[in-house]
């Protein structure tokens, strides 16, 4: 993502009408009135052509929809000279009152569900027939949107979706989005009302033989706010990186401008935590995207700090205590966006002037293109870039690198691929453009695009997808589908063969996913981390209210089946929208909801624990509860003074189950089902000026086992 200070930057404009992402580090981020959904689908099919050029009414003109049947009507002059709209007057009947029917819920966010989706279908092809829809509701206000457009697929199709619709009459008006046209069209529309009720679906115990989790929140004492921080108006702690040295299992997690070195003991159940600030002066000042790696080979250390001409770079081999700042720590030349950096064995044959154990790679984009450049230093210099793919093969942001630890091979997931149907600056992808990736097996050098075929995404509202690669070069990739569901494909021979993609959320009812991560140990062991919420429909739509979980879903099989987790089942980390295009609402009169920015992070120890970096944006100004996390009730929950913040750097640490090394099965004790475990908190070590300190609210850490219980 790009702060605000690069929001003059003449990329940034390309990007909002590229990408769909706006004001990034516009930070505040309340959640909404708890209130629930309410799903209506509205189908539209096309007729013939007719003339055109004026407003029209629907036939017939209005209709009321309860629920029971569905409620058909036909549209006519669509678009043509002058460009002629048709209305449609639909009345919405809740079983009871708003109030009543979308009463709070602590944990689903509202006892019901409610999404008005309008889909819009025309059978003329020609080019300048772009339908769109909108809607008005009875006091003339604009309500939902057609940006998100679900099930399109480049056949004609519009999608158009409200959540929480009232006990009101709304005006849905069809229009040509390109104005004129050559021909007026006549369209059919069906709407069906969907009624949800979330509190009768129960969320299901963590099954036995998932995994548990222990949740850790950084000391924000430990990271007093930055001058930039307080120009930007926000914290810096959205996309969070997080990895661990195998030398010694410390675990490195860098929060904007922060580097924190984090010791877990497991002398005590659970773990407590000691943390150490071992920020590098060179990489804590500035930035416009922060990012960590560890190198799961040697330990080293790499942070990078993105400065639009470059990065502010340093590595370490001490996991902080001293740092070396990279001479030249981008490609060349220097692409403005989205940095990540990589490691792993170079690919055959040996480059010339190799002089650190492992490739690293550093890769970003420009909106039109994505590069990627090699170091043989261990990323103190990274050499000329090399093209991934250009606008002709993928288009908006890729994930992160990743390397294949048996043979090199490099990996760059990017959520839409597929020339020319991605490159578009609205929501109706295509129907080959699909999440993919790009492959390189030459040390960067040459790169080959592919794509998981099965897959579609949702344009604005995808964030990064994420790759995971086994021991021997299985590759999972995950990633949230255009249906919300978080999906997961595994893929072999380089990329080269991918099967069919599985959804991993059914267990627990997940409609709509964000922030998908993936890690892989032994080749048939990965896991797959995702926010995730029960709550349908458009999740960048402007009354999206439903919460927001951490799951963790793992595979011991090779991706053959899929255990899913809740790894924060007492409290949500986020209410409301997590907001990737600007359309979510802004209860304090800005962005609000843009504070998870685009991704998360996931990684395992040296025995094939599973470790997630995310952003909790549930935190509450100073009423933390004993387990250091937030209720997270109305939108007014802040953690620091600054005006317009509420998350918080946290980590979920597996604490039973199975890891994704095989050979330390029986490190962690199993999970079982069994009755709910008392939120925990304990004493965590915070490390200032060389002494520890014991103690403070934000540094407990909690059991996250709703309905299990460890067992040796």
């Amino acid at each position: 993502m790009l702060s605000s200070r690069a929001a003059a930057f003449v990329g940034r404009l390309r990007k909002e009408m590229s990408v769909g992402r706006e004001r990034p580090f516009t930070r505040g981020r309340g959640a909404r009135v708890l209130i629930p959904a309410l799903l209506l689908v509205v189908g539209v099919c096309a007729g013939g052509s007719v003339a055109g050029g004026h407003a029209r009414a629907a036939t017939p003109p209005s209709g009321t929809i309860n629920g029971s049947a569905p409620v058909p009507w036909d549209y006519a002059g669509i678009g043509g000279t002058g460009g002629g709209t048709d209305s449609y007057q639909l009345t919405v009947q809740l079983p009871s009152s708003a109030a009543t029917y979308y009463a709070p819920d602590v944990r689903q966010g509202s006892t019901h569900a409610a999404v008005l989706q309008v889909t819009l279908t025309w059978t003329d092809s020609s080019a300048d027939q772009t339908l769109g829809l909108s809607v008005t509701d009875s006091h003339g206000n604009a309500v939902g949107n057609d940006t998100l457009a679900t099930t399109n697929d480049g056949s004609n199709i519009n999608v158009f979706q409200l959540q929480d619709p009232q006990n009101d009459t709304y005006t849905v008006t069809a229009s040509n989005q390109n104005g004129s046209s050559t021909a007026a069209i006549a369209a059919h529309a069906v709407a069906t009302l969907r009624l949800i009720d979330l509190s009768s679906e129960a969320q299901p115990p963590n099954p036995s033989g998932g995994t548990g989790y222990d949740n850790y929140h950084l000391p924000l004492s430990l990271m007093p706010v930055k001058t930039e921080e307080t120009q930007l108006g926000g914290r810096l702690f959205g996309e969070p990186s997080i990895g661990v040295d195998p030398r010694n299992n410390d675990v490195m997690y860098q929060a904007g401008l922060y580097t924190i070195r984090t010791a877990f003991n497991d002398a005590t159940t659970p773990a407590t935590a000691s943390y150490t600030d071992v920020s590098f002066p060179t990489t804590s000042t500035a930035s416009e995207d922060a990012i960590l790696y560890v190198d799961r080979n040697t330990g080293r250390t790499f942070v990078s700090q993105l400065i639009l001409a470059c990065s502010l770079g340093a590595v370490s081999d001490n996991d902080g205590t001293t740092w070396t700042p990279a001479t030249k720590p981008c490609q060349t030349p220097a692409a403005v966006d989205h940095e990540t950096i990589g490691a792993g064995p170079f690919a055959s044959p040996l480059p010339m002037g190799a002089v650190y154990p492992d490739a690293a790679y550093y890769c970003s984009q420009n909106v039109a293109e994505a590069e990627c450049a090699l170091s043989v230093d261990g990323g103190l210099n990274y050499g000329a870039a090399s093209v991934m793919w250009t606008s002709d093969q993928c288009f908006g942001l890729h994930g992160h690198v990743k390397v294949a630890p048996n043979d090199g091979t490099v990996y760059v997931p990017d959520k839409a691929c597929g020339s020319p149907e991605c490159l578009i600056v609205t929501s109706t992808a295509g129907p080959n453009c699909h999440p993919g990736f790009a492959v390189s097996t030459n040390n960067g050098a040459t790169w080959t695009v592919h794509t998981i075929n099965d897959g579609y995404f949702r344009y604005f509202t995808t964030g990064d997808p994420s790759i995971g690669i086994g021991a021997h070069g299985t590759m999972y990739y995950g990633y949230n589908d255009r249906s919300g569901h978080p999906m997961i494909a595994v893929c072999t021979n380089q990329g080269t063969v991918c099967g069919p993609s599985k959804d991993v959320g059914t267990a627990f009812h997940i409609e709509n996913t964000e922030m998908p991560t993936v890690v892989a140990g032994d080749d048939n062991r990965a896991a797959f981390a995702f926010l995730g919420s029960t709550t349908p429909g458009d999740d960048q739509e402007n009354s999206f209210v439903g919460t927001w979980h951490v799951y963790v879903a793992v595979t011991y099989d090779g991706g053959a089946t899929w255990t899913t987790s809740d790894a924060t089942p007492d409290h949500p980390v986020q209410r409301g929208c997590i907001e990737f295009n600007a359309s979510c609402p802004s209860t304090r009169g800005t962005d609000d909801q843009r504070n998870l920015l685009d991704f998360n992070d996931l990684t395992i120890d040296s025995k094939g624990r599973i470790l997630y970096a995310y952003t909790d944006g549930c935190q509450m100004d100073g009423e933390i509860d004993p387990a250091g996390h937030g209720k997270c009730l109305t939108d007014a929950t802040r953690l620091s003074g600054l005006p317009t913040e509420i998350e918080a750097p946290a980590i979920a640490r597996q604490n039973c189950g199975l890891g994704l090394y095989a050979a330390f099965d029986g490190v962690m004790p199993s999970c079982s089902v069994g009755t709910a475990l008392p939120e925990t908190p304990h004493a965590a070590g915070l490390v200032v000026g060389g002494l520890v300190m014991i103690g403070g609210a934000s540094v407990m850490a909690w059991r996250r086992r709703r309905h299990g219980k460890r067992s040796a």
